[in-house]
């Protein structure tokens, strides 16, 4: 049985259908792997060549979109049942948000099929796609309400690129999961043609017409420079290390963080107000130098409220900072009266707050209507640690008086992670970012932890995430730190080194932010450069008489089969 006939001429539109629905089922999870976006991504490329220049081509395009557009919301929809109060409407909004995500996914790989052609090169044909895709989730991920979170896109390609973080940002992930999916396409063109060829027989652009000027480069040549390019890029992970700095001072700053996290066990009740936080602190702060509540804590009524309450935190602050989260009412510009989401960072060293932030992007619905979004970026606190009792002051400050470490420490809240850039308006780079999160499920809970990952492998910072809501999960990510320290209610202390002296120099990507794109574009654009070097040319017109002979002895002439063409 030749499986190339079975999957390509014997029903293909319902072959790829189920395939890229089944895949992407797995694709579109709260909390995706690469490999299921790459094997997604490859069948719909594939599939690109024989659903658009194909007879009933708007129909069968049309159930493609609502099949993954189905896959998608089924996978999300455990955790998204809850995330409104009523679970009609969260099924709608979760419907509508997979359909336009499915819509413009598949409309990526559309114009991949119709425009790649018209570049003369075949390394800017293969560089294309990926190039749109990374361009694709860049503007949805600015126009979304839940930003990255819309994104076909996985945090966990860090695993072998997760060196380029910190230059290409986000964008670098979707670019080479897309690379991936190309080159696998590829090859699935040459196993459908047949390897006798000395030709470039690769499906994905043999639907050049015959008057396209031939590529310097054979597409074969082409495809396996870019796999190359992608084995050579994941190298630098296996060699270099990331692993927490070991805790010895004074080569290493040590400070020990933990989370404000109050149980049931020791409080008898579930709901915890402000009087359960200032004791679970007070219990803490000679074992923490910072301390974290998690998002909307306590309530306050009114800033004269939160003021008192904060001054009741501060009694108990001895030797700590403490990152007061919480949720208030305040008058706003038209004398209204508004709540908000924010956080104080305080400490018995001043009277006041070091620092205020209030959330900027809001969960769509569930707080949109509520609360009010702020306008204000983040902004960066020192914290100046003094020497631990076992070290010396000359040997922790040696330059001399005051004998203190300077510590950088930034915060933002939960959904503001997701956004892109969230930190882009700060001039140099925090040590620590404080986190608070509620979240409603741990599916959601583990998506925005991996958010977090990502932005502080972007910084090249260390981020402590406390989460307070039902199946949270909490932990420092950053610095080698990549698994949260729990999931779920109770607090928890850990030490972590932070270098010294401490490089606030902010990376590549936080400086310049998703210019990357422009590179991407540059690697595209740069194919149609190299064409100008004299080359070997290959006969496209061939190519197509070869690959219309095998289908016609096949199963003879087919609309809307894998090399309809015209």
């Amino acid at each position: 049985m030749d499986y190339r006939v079975v999957i390509f001429n014997n029903h293909p539109n319902l072959n790829f259908t189920v395939l890229t629905t089944v895949f992407s089922f797995f694709a579109l999870s709260p909390t995706p792997s690469s490999v299921p976006i790459v094997l997604t991504l490859t069948t719909l490329l594939v599939y690109g060549r024989i659903l658009f220049p194909g007879e009933h081509s708007l129909r069968n395009t049309s159930i493609l979109t609502i099949g993954i557009a189905v896959a998608g919301a089924l996978a999300r929809l455990s955790p998204s049942l809850d995330a409104l109060s009523s679970a009609g409407v969260s099924i709608i909004i979760l419907s509508l948000l997979s359909l336009i995500t499915s819509a413009l996914a598949i409309a990526v790989v559309y114009l991949d099929t119709r425009l790649c052609t018209r570049f003369n090169a075949a390394w800017s044909q293969l560089t294309f796609f990926p190039a749109l895709w990374a361009t694709l989730w860049f503007g949805v991920s600015f126009v979304s309400p839940v930003g990255r979170l819309s994104a076909w896109s996985s945090t966990d390609v860090g695993g072998y690129y997760g060196w380029l973080a910190p230059y290409l940002g986000p964008v670098g992930n979707d670019w080479v999961v897309a690379a991936w999916a190309v080159v696998l396409s590829q090859a699935i063109g040459t196993w459908y043609i047949g390897e006798n060829q000395e030709e470039p027989p690769l499906i994905a652009h043999t639907a050049a017409p015959a008057t396209k000027k031939p590529s310097y480069l054979s597409h074969l040549s082409s495809s396996l420079l870019l796999t190359t390019i992608l084995v050579l890029l994941a190298v630098p992970s296996m060699v270099l290390s990331n692993y927490p700095l070991p805790i010895i001072p004074p080569a290493v700053t040590p400070l020990s963080v933990g989370c404000v996290l109050p149980a049931f066990q020791r409080y008898k009740h579930h709901k915890f107000v402000l009087e359960d936080y200032v004791k679970e602190t007070a219990r803490l702060t000679s074992s923490a130098r910072v301390l974290l509540w998690p998002e909307g804590a306590v309530t306050f009524n009114s800033e004269a409220e939160r003021s008192e309450g904060l001054a009741k935190v501060r009694k108990v602050a001895t030797g700590s900072v403490v990152g007061v989260s919480f949720e208030e009412a305040f008058g706003d510009d038209n004398g209204k009266s508004s709540r908000r989401t924010g956080i104080a960072v305080i400490s018995q060293a001043s009277p006041e707050p070091q620092l205020v932030y209030f959330k900027r992007h809001l969960v769509p619905v569930a707080e949109s209507f509520s609360l009010s979004h702020s306008l204000v970026p983040p902004s960066i606190v020192t914290l100046d640690l003094s020497a631990p009792k076992d070290v010396n002051k000359t040997d922790w400050v040696p330059s001399g008086p005051p004998y203190t470490r300077p510590v950088p420490i930034s915060a933002s809240i939960c959904l503001d992670f997701a956004a892109p850039a969230p930190f882009a308006e700060l001039e140099s780079k925090p040590a620590l970012i404080l986190a608070p999160a509620r979240t409603w499920d741990i599916a959601v809970g583990n998506a925005m932890w991996q958010q977090a990952r990502q932005r502080a492998d972007e910084l090249s910072t260390m981020i402590l995430w406390c989460d307070g809501g039902d199946g949270g999960v909490s932990g420092v990510t950053g610095g080698g730190f990549r698994d949260f320290t729990q999931v779920g209610p109770g607090s928890w202390v850990k030490t972590i080194g932070i270098q010294y002296p401490f490089d606030d120099r902010r990376t590549t990507h936080a400086r310049v932010g998703d210019l990357a794109l422009l590179f991407i574009w540059l690697l595209v654009l740069g194919g149609s450069v190299l064409n100008r070097v004299p080359f070997r040319k290959h006969d496209l017109t061939a190519i197509r008489n070869k690959i219309f002979s095998r289908q016609n002895v096949a199963n003879g002439p087919r609309e809307g089969n894998l090399l309809n063409l015209e």
